[in-house]
């Protein structure tokens, strides 16, 4: 995967990552942007499932003076915002069909027309996308455009689930006992021969996002939970089945934790609110 980046990062290719959320899309597009000759401008992520219907088109676009109700002065928009550099545009997946068509246009002609202007904007950048869904299946079901999809996809890098990436569980969880350690000011925890088998059989549900959470909750504590020293990995609940079904318990156990409340164990998994809300759609639908 490393190989592959650094190989397409000089090139202008747009580029299409996926992956389950926390597998660390983000830090890859970053990557491809500071290994171009498009690093010394800047990097711009969007997360395109943050940012309400109605008002991505303005976020993206930008809009001048009196475009609308409230619109009491000109907004770049962040295509302008990202010229000469990268425009990482994060779960592509979720945004709105109407704006899908717009972006097209941009990425075919490189011009973006802000909301209520006459005339169209050069721009200049380089295309990242991701994804955690597969957006094969949502041409198939009419979520997205078939000609966008085709567009986008012409070099795709998928990043592999830390359970299936083996030795880089325990190396990056040293690394980040470092790092956090050094950040919080606090004295690194021993990760002893119990945790690390603890954190090889672990599956990972939430991959590389859980185990920075993981390893900054326990220097937090100065310990490791004791699921985590020798002991079943969810002692409440069978650490096996499905990918699908370990993904379930583990948001659930994360809305138990945030008491029923969506919004914080979106902020928790590191995912969105509209992401947690249409999974569970799927599942009880």
């Amino acid at each position: 995967m490393r190989d592959t980046l650094a190989r397409v990062a000089p090139l202008p290719t747009s580029v299409l990552l996926t992956g389950e959320s926390g597998t660390g899309k983000e830090v890859a597009a970053r990557s491809l942007h500071t290994l171009s000759d498009r690093s010394a401008k800047p990097f711009v992520p969007v997360n395109c499932a943050a940012i309400p219907p109605d008002m991505i088109e303005t976020e993206l676009f930008g809009h001048v003076k009196g475009a609308f109700t409230g619109a009491e002065n000109s907004r770049e928009g962040l295509f302008t915002h990202a010229q000469g550099g990268t425009l990482f545009l994060d779960e592509i997946g979720e945004m709105p069909l109407a704006t899908q068509s717009k972006l097209l246009r941009v990425i075919e002609d490189r011009r973006v027309r802000p909301v209520g202007a006459e005339r169209e904007v050069p721009v200049d950048l380089r295309f990242v996308f991701a994804t955690n869904a597969d957006l094969q299946k949502d041409v198939e079901r009419g979520r997205f455009r078939p000609d966008l999809f085709y567009r986008i996809n012409v070099m795709q890098i998928h990043l592999p689930p830390l359970r299936d990436r083996g030795d880089d569980v325990q190396e990056l969880a040293d690394l980040f006992m470092h790092k956090l350690s050094q950040q919080l000011g606090m004295p690194p925890v021993n990760i002893d021969a119990p945790v690390r088998a603890g954190l090889a059989r672990y599956p990972w549900p939430g991959n590389v996002r859980e185990l920075r959470n993981l390893i900054e909750r326990s220097l937090i504590l100065a310990r490791f939970p004791d699921d985590f020293r020798g002991g079943p990995v969810r002692p409440a609940e069978p650490a096996g089945g499905t990918l699908e079904e370990i993904e379930r318990r583990h948001i659930l156990s994360v809305l138990e934790e945030t008491g029923g409340n969506r919004d914080e164990a979106a902020r928790r998994l590191g995912i969105s609110r509209k992401t947690i809300d249409r999974k569970f759609a799927v599942r009880n639908g």
